[in-house]
Parts: structure tokens; sequence; C-alpha cells
């Protein structure tokens, strides 16, 4: 992959898709109106918040009864996300799109993939299912954002845990400390809504060909900004310094006590 010739042919694999993916939108929202379905799942989660900011059930009627065969329109996501969705309900709608895309594109600029992750990432939006993750606004787009931070600065990838039917791309930097401190917050966040919490695990083991697998044709889409951290340069310049941090660690040493054993063999 680091050779010119591998480096040239992955991105004319990410040129060709990128065409794909152009041809599709352009065909779609052209000749099978694609449009009608934007901004469908953004919707979806404005009516029930306003449902139940108006004393109303967050979740369908028919997801209350007994199982049920999952449909469009059936509300999934466990109520920890009104904490997502509230403030939309005030804000342009505009930026729904706009700050999950501001934050993927930052830290993809700041992660700079190589050219062969660059072309797999294209690939996975060829598939129209993918696309259609963006324009009917579903909030997977905030998912793939925390992770995409995740990758690019660090934050707690366990943030995205809103979205559980993802929780294994959520595991990311699992073993780091701020994931735990993210992971405490959503727990902290999910209390205030805890009977209702109980309700969806019901609403969630109810339904029919789906439970909390529903969305795992999302997975390839969501681990992008995985790939992205993959692939990347810088990933590899940060890794960590053990005589740096040996250093850092005791005040006033100075870097030449600190050696590699052996090293006296070479004064």
């Amino acid at each position: 992959m680091r050779s010119p010739i591998g480096r040239y042919a992955w991105i004319v694999v990410g040129f060709a898709a990128a065409c794909v993916i152009v041809m599709e939108l352009a065909v779609g929202f052209g000749q099978l109106n694609w449009g009608r379905y934007v901004g469908d799942d953004y919707r979806i989660y404005m009516d029930a918040t306003t449902r139940w900011l108006d004393g109303g059930s967050y979740f369908l009627s028919r997801q209350l009864s007994g199982p049920y065969a999952l449909e469009m329109g059936d509300v999934m996501y466990p109520p920890v996300a009104l904490w997502l969705f509230l403030p939309f309900k005030f804000l342009p709608a505009a930026l729904w799109w706009a700050i999950p895309v501001a934050v993927s594109a930052a830290a993809f600029w700041r992660l700079r993939p190589p050219a062969w992750a660059i072309a797999v990432s294209l690939l996975v939006f060829v598939y129209p299912k993918n696309l259609a993750f963006v324009f009917d606004g579903n909030p997977g787009m905030f998912f793939f954002a925390v992770l995409a931070a995740a990758a690019a600065w660090g934050t707690p990838a366990s943030l995205a845990l809103f979205k559980p039917s993802l929780f294994p791309l959520a595991l990311f930097g699992i073993r780091t400390r701020v994931w735990w401190y993210g992971c405490a917050t959503i727990v902290v966040l999910t209390l205030p809504f805890l009977p209702l919490t109980l309700t969806w695990l019901r609403v969630a083991f109810d339904t029919q060909g789906g439970g909390l697998t529903y969305s795992l044709v999302d997975a390839p889409a969501a681990a992008v900004p995985l790939l992205w951290w993959f692939g990347s340069s810088r990933r590899k310049a940060t890794r960590p310094n053990p005589e740096a941090a040996a250093r850092r660690s005791v005040p006033g040493l100075s870097p030449r006590a600190i050696r590699s054993p052996g090293s006296e063999l070479n004064d």
C-alpha cells in the first residue's frame, strides 16, 4: 500500500467509487424520487421528542402492545438519546446535518488517512443504504461523529452508546480512563429516564426480526472513522514513549539519567 503504484491504484479505486456515488445520487434524486426520503429519520425522532414533551409516549403505541414487526417510523433509540434530540427541537434543522458533518470533516483532516483508507471509505458509501444514512438524517450521523472525534482527539467513544445497537464500535479506547468517564456520563444521563429505559428494553426485545441488532447493517458506514484512525500516520506518531513518560514522572531528572538496559555499554 505504501508503494507509488499501490497508492495510485487506490486513488483510481477511490475516484471510481466517488463517480459511482455521484451517479447514484443523480439517478436516485432525478429518477427514483429519493427526495421524498430526505430527513425521514430526523422527523421520526423530532416527532417522538414532541410527543414526550407534550406528556405523551416516546414510543409508538404499536410498540407497547407486545411483539411487533419493525417498521419505518418505529422509535428504537433508548431514552438517553433525548439529551441529543431535545436541543434540535429549538435549533434550525440544518444543524442536525451540519454539526456531525463538520466534526467528522475536522477529524478526517486531522487524521489525514492514506489513499487506501479513503478509497475503502468511499466504497462503503457506494451501497445506497449507506448514502441514505446521511440524507435520511439518521441519528447514526452523531454516532459517526463521536467515533471520529475519539479517533482524532481521544475524546470518549463511549458517548456513542446512546446507540447501543452498534456498541462494539463504541468500545474503541475502552482501556483508557477517558472512555470510562464517558461511560459514567452516559449512566448519569440515563438516570432521569430510568423507568422509560426499562420500557425501551421491552420494546427493543419485542421487535420481530430486529431487537438490539436492528442496525447492524449500518455498522460498515459507522466504522469508517476507525478505518481512518487505523491508516493514519498520526496514530503511529503519537504512540507512547516509555522513556519520555518516565522523565515526566520524575521532576528534575535529566534525560541522560534514564537509559535503556545495556546503554552503559555504549559510554
